[in-house]
């Protein structure tokens, strides 16, 4: 669980890092058989945002996760 955490949370910090991009989606996707995870970003116009997504044959989706912003 704790390289879980870890990789989320660099996933995230990833997308909120003022001189990357103007907008990133990060987006984990988690093999629920597994639990082995893949972090696709993308270079959207929008808002910078991050979803945890779970591959089929789970039935739960992607849920959005809250970033902050501040130092």
């Amino acid at each position: 669980m704790k390289w879980m955490a870890r990789g989320l949370a660099f996933a995230v910090a990833a997308a909120a890092w003022p001189s990357m991009a103007q907008a990133d989606t990060v987006i984990v996707y988690t093999n629920p058989m597994t639990l082995e995870r893949k972090v696709v970003v993308n270079d959207a116009p929008g808002p910078d945002r991050a979803f945890h997504c779970f591959l089929p044959p789970s039935n739960i989706g992607c849920q959005p996760i809250a970033l902050r912003r501040g130092r």
